[in-house]
């Protein structure tokens, strides 16, 4: 996995949202791609009842080139 870099994209990862199978797996399996040497990224919708100032999120935001 080194020098890998990847985008991990999830509809939920704790501890944003409630603990389930799939929030779960969506944070412990780019954690084990971490610390294998990867670089990996997660983006997930920007849900109404996450608190952003509490998690320390950040708006990514693209700007084209014209």
């Amino acid at each position: 996995m080194k020098d890998k870099r990847i985008l991990y994209v999830s509809s939920e990862v704790v501890p944003y949202l409630p603990e389930t199978e799939i929030s779960s797996m969506s944070f412990e399996t780019p954690r084990m791609v971490n610390q294998q040497g990867g670089q990996i990224r997660i983006f997930m919708p920007r849900y109404g009842n996450i608190n952003e100032r509490r998690h320390q999120l950040h708006e990514v935001i693209r700007l084209s080139r014209n």
